[in-house]
């Protein structure tokens, strides 16, 4: 069977700590070497595949905000030929109906954002750090 050799062909028996470690070094950065290029590999896929969902979500967004306006729009005069009123004021209506609805969003928003999150988790930091400030009892 062959014995192992070090880069410059000696026996590994003959081989120094200098050389090992040298052969160490190589291999780590032979190994971290590899593992980047595929983390990069990987990443390009990813992104590409992010990219994509992106695009279609704003797709999703564009047509969900365009059937909306023309939803509202084939209200507005549908309200104007059965009530018999101008399309302007059924128009000016809806308008008042949205700055409603944004503005009770607002308020509710408004509500619930002092409202403390990770409660727990911040009781839980607060317990370890009284626990790393209280001097300890002698057993």
């Amino acid at each position: 069977m062959a014995e192992p050799t070090t880069p410059q062909d000696r026996p590994v028996r003959e081989a120094g700590l200098p050389e090992h470690l040298r052969n160490l070094a190589a291999s780590l950065v032979g190994y971290f070497q590899a593992r980047l290029q595929l983390a990069g590999l990987e990443s390009r896929e990813a992104s590409a595949h992010y990219l994509k969902m992106l695009l279609w979500l704003a797709a999703g967004v564009a047509a969900i905000a365009f059937g909306y306006i023309f939803f509202c729009g084939a209200i507005v005069f549908i309200l104007a030929r059965v009530l018999g009123v101008s399309w302007v004021w059924i128009m000016l209506g809806l308008g008042f109906v949205h700055f409603g609805a944004a503005a009770v969003c607002a308020l509710v928003l408004r509500k619930k954002f002092p409202q403390p999150v990770f409660q727990t988790t911040l009781n839980e930091f607060k317990k370890d750090q009284e626990w790393l400030t209280t001097p300890s009892k002698p057993n």
